[in-house]
């Protein structure tokens, strides 16, 4: 009983992990010839990183992702 306990807790917080982190990676993953330029906060001065997905299937990017970004075309 107590095993069965833990194997749902554990169950319920990879799929609460899984489904909290998976659809702002799909929606991104999923614009083609788009740039996500992210910055450290609401002030858009400091960037600290880029994402971006040409329409060939390519990608990029390098440093952090964040809540705070502006989406612009990718230029490949």
């Amino acid at each position: 009983m107590k095993l069965r306990f833990i194997f749902l807790i554990m169950l319920f917080v990879l799929t609460f992990a899984s489904l909290s982190s998976t659809p702002k990676l799909q929606a991104q993953q999923t614009r083609t010839g788009t740039e996500f330029d992210y910055y450290s906060d609401d002030t858009y001065t400091d960037m600290v990183g880029i994402r971006g997905w040409c329409s060939n299937g390519a990608s990029y990017g390098f440093g952090y992702v964040t809540s705070y970004y502006v989406v612009t075309d990718s230029g490949c």
